[in-house]
């Protein structure tokens, strides 16, 4: 997971494959302590973004910027022929236009 947009937000993550299922997992430094933000899985990669293509849980930060969270997509791992990246928003939620902009961005590996 890289930073996005100046934001300084960074960190790891991992997919874990099942059968019928992956879990996507995140860690993240350098969020807003105690904030709340989107994250999905989309079509495309970090330099070409396209579309959402799963929604995952909420990421909430501690009271110093560390967030850690782990979502569980009820689909096969069968990456899209355009790549699938994870991406954490700027806000809690997409409703607002300036909570859209991505924080931290990673993309995914092939299946």
């Amino acid at each position: 997971m890289t930073a996005q947009n100046g934001s300084g937000v960074s960190g790891t993550g991992q997919i874990y494959k099942e059968v019928g299922a992956f879990r996507v997992s995140i860690s993240l430094t350098g969020l807003v302590p105690n904030s709340s933000h989107m994250s999905h899985v989309h079509l495309g990669s970090c330099a070409a973004q396209g579309k959402i293509a799963y929604a995952l849980i909420q990421v909430v930060a501690d009271s110093s910027g560390k967030a850690t969270a782990t979502s569980t997509v009820a689909d096969d791992y069968s990456l899209a022929r355009t790549g699938w990246y994870v991406n954490v928003h700027l806000g809690e939620n997409l409703n607002e236009a300036e909570y859209l902009p991505s924080v931290s961005c990673g993309d995914l590996p092939p299946a």
